[in-house]
């Protein structure tokens, strides 16, 4: 069950906000690979299934929580036997309150927090489900009733959901479990090889030569996992990767292409516009100019 704002109008983009209810998806019906500009809270009501993110595979359970912070890379594959059933908020930056009043916290911490760590799962202890349940259904009722403000109220129920996870993350960090796992052992090894050597030939006879498995293997297994082929996935890898240097450091863009693995400016000008829509060039000055 969706509740309103699901579809995006245009104007929306750069502020946007939607909300999913307590909706559950068949293995055939998941999207494919895919990454926002915009930030993700996933609830798991029940069910089971396996959630590629980024680079690391984690089990899927009643009472966990994924934070994906934008731009990043996510799958997931419920159990067909028994669905995932998960509730999940989607915004923007830019409708969070951005004041720190103190340097303790801001309601954007979480977020930088999980995105610097790179742990997107937290397991909510059993005694905590029913306050973030609440949370949840609280949006749920403002934006199916449509009350004056339901908005409004909306994202000041996701402010309360970002302040309660950060407290409950400080004040419980031996009961929140940041678990990962992986059907097949080779594939979290092998994930976490790609990132490190983004720049190095990555081939699929490579990577299934570093596995120990034959390519064939190789390749429909991580496709069945990641949701999208093994050349596709390195694709944008370097290309997230080639994002944060455009605007983090001064190097130049054919630097940046070498360092990235790519064997010529131009392969990486096709690459880059093909999935970010502009050039680098395009792209540093938009964002500096930001």
């Amino acid at each position: 069950m969706m509740s309103s704002l699901q579809d995006m109008k245009p104007l929306e983009e750069l502020f946007p906000y939607s909300f999913v209810y307590k909706n559950s998806k068949a293995p055939q019906n998941e999207r494919p690979d895919h990454m926002h500009h915009f930030h993700e809270i996933i609830y798991v009501h029940n069910g089971n299934g396996v959630f590629f993110i980024d680079n690391t595979l984690y089990e899927m359970s009643k009472g966990d929580i994924f934070i994906i912070p934008n731009d990043t890379l996510h799958h997931a594959r419920p159990d067909k036997h028994n669905l995932i059933t998960s509730s999940v908020i989607f915004f923007s930056s830019g409708l969070i309150y951005p004041i720190s009043i103190d340097d303790s916290f801001s309601y954007l911490s979480l977020i930088e927090k999980v995105k610097k760590e790179k742990e997107f799962k937290i397991q909510i202890p059993i005694k905590e489900q029913p306050i973030l349940e609440q949370y949840l259904l609280q949006i749920h009722h403002e934006l199916t009733e449509d009350k004056l403000g339901s908005i409004h109220a909306s994202l000041l129920i996701t402010h309360q959901i970002l302040l309660h996870l950060s407290r409950m993350k400080l004040k419980n960090k031996d009961e929140l479990i940041h678990a990962k796992t992986s059907p097949h052992d080779w594939m979290n090894y092998i994930l976490a090889y790609i990132e490190k050597n983004l720049e190095q030939n990555l081939s699929l006879p490579a990577l299934a030569k570093e596995a120990l498995v034959s390519p064939a293997h190789f390749s429909r297994i991580f496709k069945q996992i990641t949701g999208m082929g093994p050349i596709a996935y390195i694709n944008k890898k370097r290309i997230l990767k080639s994002k944060e240097l455009l605007l983090q450091s001064s190097l130049t863009i054919t630097v940046i292409a070498e360092m990235m693995g790519y064997d010529s400016t131009p392969h990486f000008y096709r690459t880059f516009k093909k999935y970010v829509g502009m050039t680098p060039a395009q792209f540093r000055k938009k964002e500096r100019n930001a």
